[in-house]
Formats: C-alpha cells, structure tokens, sequence
C-alpha cells in the first residue's frame, strides 16, 4: 500500500504557465484596460501582429501592417507575421531567400526599436511544408544569432508530424482554438469546442518541439445567407441586436438571430431571412481551456499561456 503513496509524492507538478497575450489590431495603442490586463498577469513580452503577406498579382504583398502609436510603458514586442498558404505554393523556391529577407526588413522597419523573436504564423500543408520548412530555414539565418525564430502550429498539424513534418524550429505555439466548422449554422460554438479537441490531442504522439500553448478569448458574430457564411463580425454591437423591429432571438442565450428586416449592421448590408450566430471565448474559460491542453501536451520550465487576444471587449 506504500508504493502508490510514494509514487503519488514524488510526482513533480507542471511548472507554471507564464501567461501573455497576442495583439491583432494594426494600431498598437493600448487603452487602461489593457494595460491592466498586460501588468496584472506580469507579461515580459506581447506578441502585436507586424503585418499579413498574401498573395496578390502574382507576387507576396504584405498588408495590414502595424502602427505604433503608443508603446510606452509596454513589455518587449514580439513581432508576428501572419503569411498565407497560397504564398507558400505560389513563391518560386529560387525568392525564398528574397521574401525572407524582405520579410526580415520590414519588420525591422516597423519595430525600429529592435526585438529579439519572430514568430511566423501560417497554416501549412502537407503539399507546402518542404516550401515553407525552407522559407523558415531562410528567416533563421537572416536573423542570425542572438534572434530566435518561432512559429505557430495548427492542431492538424500537431496531429500528423509525419505527414506534416516538424517545422525547423526550436520552439513553438500550438493553436488551441477555432476548431469547429464554422461554415455550418448548426455548429454552436466554433471558437471553443473541447470534444474536437480532445480528438486531436487524445492519443497523439508527443511533438518533438518544445509547445506554447495558445488559447482565446473574444467573441465575434457569423452570418449565414441561405445556408453559406457569409461574413465575420467582430464584437458585434450587441444593443442593436436587441431591436426586435430587424433582429429575432433564436434562443434564450442571445447567440442566435434571424434579420427580419433588411438593415445595416456594424456597417454590412444584411438581407431579410439571413441568420446570425454569436460565438463568445469568455475570459472565464480561459483557465479551463489550459488544463485542458496540459493534460495531453508536454510542460516544460517557461512554458507560455498565448492568449489571443488583448484588446477584445471581453476583458472590460
């Protein structure tokens, strides 16, 4: 009967979840809020979007880059570039070298202040990964030494490192949300879905890369016109979803509505008979959604709780 006892006392416990936030918006001017959030949770660093690159006219054209308005008082910034697939398949392999080096500076241009991690956010393939693994490579030896490279990992990605590959980095984040279909009407909550999740998780190998763990909280609305998605509100105006005059609830928690009068909302054109479904990652679920995640993936000392994102209403 001592042998579980001792067993049970020697168990080490997971070191603590080190928590910061992503910030998305291309402005970078944080109100009180948070500024309270970022101090209240002791982050040393927050990782702002630096700009997209897509693939535009045939070409990788960056847009929605960041402005810095107002860093002051502000934890160290990790810049995040989010790149496209389609990039990948499209980039001949002979301008990897050139968009990583465009990539490189221009982020240098936009963080003039200097930083000491990228991290890539795109979500490869099987049929991309040997053209974005290179593309990584790339951005490694143009950061040189004393720069870390990151990058994110999706959890189809997680799933099937045989297939996918293992991208060649030396940590990274696993994205833990927006899991469900969002283009079905009857999903109910595509940002947060816990039995999808577990089917990714549940069983799989252990990922040869040290794991960030990336989480959400925000809430956005998507909209259905006969049976297709038809757009994505962010933090829609919820009083003007209170005019039963144009909105009819669908269910007593206020996340489902049908227009039944053609009207403006949050500056898009909806038709009569369109539906609406608010989806919300509350920042109540926050803790719930990381021991999930350490249930199955690895800790290890300075492991990060990625929360996407500061900013949304959700926090006030």
């Amino acid at each position: 009967m001592l042998i579980p006892f001792l067993f049970s006392c020697n168990r080490q416990p997971n070191p603590p979840l080190k928590t910061t936030f992503y910030h998305w918006q291309t402005t970078l001017a944080p109100d009180t809020t948070a500024r309270a959030l970022l101090a209240k949770y002791d982050c040393d660093r927050l990782y702002v979007k630096a700009f997209d690159v897509a693939w535009n006219a045939g070409q990788p054209e960056p847009t929605a880059l960041i402005r810095l308005e107002d860093t002051a008082g502000l934890p160290a910034l990790v810049p995040v570039v989010f790149i496209t697939n389609e990039v990948m398949s499209e980039q001949p392999a002979d301008r990897l070298k050139e968009l990583a080096d465009d990539v490189v500076g221009l982020v240098e241009e936009l963080l003039p202040q200097g930083f000491g991690e990228l991290q890539l956010d795109c979500d490869w393939t099987a049929r991309t990964q040997v053209q974005y693994f290179a593309f990584l490579t790339a951005l490694r030896e143009r950061l040189g030494t004393g720069r870390e490279l990151t990058c994110t990992v999706r959890l189809h990605q997680y799933r099937a490192p045989r297939t996918q590959g293992i991208p060649p980095v030396g940590r990274a984040t696993l994205m833990a949300y927006n899991v469900g279909d969002l283009n079905r009407w009857e999903t109910e909550n595509s940002i947060i879905d816990t039995n999808i999740l577990k089917t990714y998780l549940s069983g799989a190998e252990p990922y040869p890369l040290h794991l960030d763990l990336a989480v959400a909280v925000y809430d956005w609305a998507a909209v259905y016109r006969r049976d297709n998605l038809s757009y994505l509100i962010n933090e829609p105006d919820l009083a003007e979803l209170k005019d039963t005059s144009r909105f009819r609830a669908l269910s007593n928690d206020d996340l489902r509505y049908e227009i039944i009068q053609s009207t403006y909302f949050d500056g898009i054109y909806l038709y009569e008979g369109d539906l609406l479904r608010r989806e919300v990652a509350s920042p109540d679920l926050m803790e719930a959604q990381a021991a999930l995640l350490r249930r199955y993936v690895a800790a290890f000392p300075g492991q990060r709780l990625m929360v996407y994102r500061v900013g949304s209403r959700l926090w006030n």
